[in-house]
């Protein structure tokens, strides 16, 4: 049965996990699994499937609310360059369109093998083994990039073929564990972008690819029956609020002491997701 407490702990889980560099699709199987909560299992699929959108329209709200100006003046520069025949925008100005060029692979990538990679994933008997795995080889990839990454581009010194790959390495998050904005942020890490300017940009092209999983779902939201209600606004008020507070955090946070605490902090949750299920197979014995 999914309580009013689990749907602000998940909406809570769902805030912190899209922004911050630790997988939410992670986080939201690790939660109940750690807890032995049965929270779907009561309900039609329908419900488990409007709840999943409450969560991402919660965090898209967010993105929209913290990135609002600055989308304004991507447009706004946009077209003052295409007013002036400048299709392909300034040094500025192009950074709209270069956005678009960005999240082209992760859509059709995801379109064409999203449903493939969450059966060949989900439905495994060792899936948690597999997601601990993956938790700890991406902190290994955040922690190398926050120490390779020359950190001296700001998002307007981004080349055409720069943005294209921070895109394709978006992509890479339809596997399970990596984290979009964790894998974005290491490729723009890796690029030069700055710190702050990587998780920008992450942002900025993650909002796209929420809008559009949202989007894609939202009848199944709409047509919630009553017992949906109440879980499904207050998954959305819930992951809106945590996500906007995670935003403003990793922004700060990352501009001053950089990547290492989030590397470290998915060492520590593989750890402990690889033991816990060793133990519960038996494998490991206490």
């Amino acid at each position: 049965m999914l309580t009013l407490w689990h749907s602000i702990v998940l909406g809570t889980v769902q805030g912190l996990g899209e922004f911050l560099p630790i997988s939410s699709s992670a986080h939201l199987r690790i939660v109940p699994w750690l807890f032995g909560w049965q929270t779907m299992e009561s309900y039609p699929p329908e419900f488990a499937q409007a709840f999943d959108v409450s969560l991402h329209a919660g965090t898209l709200i967010a993105v929209l609310i913290y990135f609002f100006w600055d989308w304004l003046m991507l447009f706004a520069t946009y077209i003052g360059d295409c007013r002036q025949k400048r299709w392909l925008g300034t040094r500025r100005g192009s950074l709209l369109p270069k956005l678009v060029i960005a999240t082209i692979p992760a859509a059709i990538l995801g379109k064409l093998f999203e449903e493939p990679i969450e059966n060949l994933f989900y439905e495994r008997t060792d899936f948690m083994w597999i997601l601990g795995v993956n938790l700890a080889v991406f902190g290994v990839l955040l922690w190398w990039s926050e120490r390779v990454g020359k950190k001296s581009k700001e998002m307007a010194d981004l080349s055409w073929t720069m943005a294209l790959v921070i895109g394709l390495a978006q992509a890479a998050a339809l596997v399970p564990g990596v984290s979009r904005s964790g894998i974005t942020i290491v490729a723009a890490l890796l690029i030069g972008l700055t710190r702050a300017d990587a998780a920008r940009f992450s942002f900025l092209l993650g909002t796209p690819i929420i809008a559009g999983a949202t989007m894609l779902k939202i009848t199944t939201l709409l047509n919630a029956g009553p017992d949906a209600r109440m879980p499904v606004i207050v998954g959305i008020i819930t992951s809106a609020i945590v996500g906007l507070l995670a935003i403003h955090f990793l922004i700060k946070w990352v501009t001053s002491y950089g990547y290492g605490l989030f590397a470290w902090y998915r060492f520590g949750l593989a750890a402990l997701v690889i033991g816990v299920y060793l133990h519960r197979t038996g494998i490991l014995t206490l």
